[in-house]
């Protein structure tokens, strides 16, 4: 038989997004997804903000972002206010040229809901200034994690990333149960010795995704593994 997908650009399902983001950062077909183009709605497309695990800095971000979508100063966003700031020179780097001329106004229009949709918690449409805190922790916290994650396996430091994972328990409802089997390519990599640099550069890699991470993980821990070899019957 044969099978007819349809992708939709809009309405992306972004309180699904915000809800399990966290989730989806550690998935090895999306979570490069969290890293690129879903980071546009916790920051609303304001260029310069990069993850940061100081609260000082989240409040920074806070206020850039209010400062530049905030027109009438009510510390509120609307559907309106991120429509003309998404239409403006000064927001990040918009995909509208994907889209005809004449349907770019819709993109926009779409692009500016689905954007406020995401903070908006008590579905009034309307972002408030704890909407807006409580997003940007959260997305703070899930990016930090990724980083400093693939910081530890990238050196083979299982115990290492075992010992970060618990340190996070304070912001989980419940401790974290570590997993006893990990997937093919993780096993693969913690047999090397412990102090192994993976990759010499995690520049790029983002993520725990197949294609940012496990794909060229396994090609290079194979290579590891016989430049190891070649060592031992030299």
């Amino acid at each position: 038989g044969a099978a007819i997908t349809l992708q939709f650009s809009f309405p992306q399902p972004v309180q699904f997004l915000r809800a399990f983001l966290p989730r989806l950062s550690l998935s090895a077909e999306v979570g490069q997804c969290v890293g690129h183009s879903w980071s546009g709605y916790p920051t609303f497309y304001v260029a310069g903000i990069k993850p940061s695990p100081k609260g000082s800095d989240i409040e920074v971000q806070l206020q850039k972002i209010l400062k530049a979508l905030d027109t009438d100063g009510d510390e509120k966003i609307t559907v309106p206010e991120t429509l003309a700031f998404f239409k403006s020179p000064q927001a990040a780097k918009l995909d509208a040229k994907q889209f005809p001329k004449e349907h770019r106004e819709l993109f926009y229009k779409f692009k500016a809901e689905d954007a406020v949709a995401y903070h908006d918690m008590n579905n009034d449409m309307v972002v408030s200034r704890q909407e807006l805190w409580d997003s940007l922790v959260q997305w703070n916290v899930v990016r930090i994690r990724i980083r400093e994650g693939l910081k530890f396996v990238n050196k083979v430091d299982r115990k290492g990333l075992e010992a970060f994972e618990t340190s996070l328990d304070f912001m989980r409802r419940a401790p974290i149960e570590l997993p006893k089997k990990l997937r093919p390519e993780l096993t693969d990599l913690f047999s090397l010795p412990k102090g192994t640099k993976v990759f010499p550069s995690l520049k790029g890699v983002s993520s725990f995704s197949d294609t940012e991470f496990f794909s060229p993980a396994r090609d290079r821990v194979e290579q590891l593994k016989q430049r190891g070899r070649g060592r031992q019957e030299m």
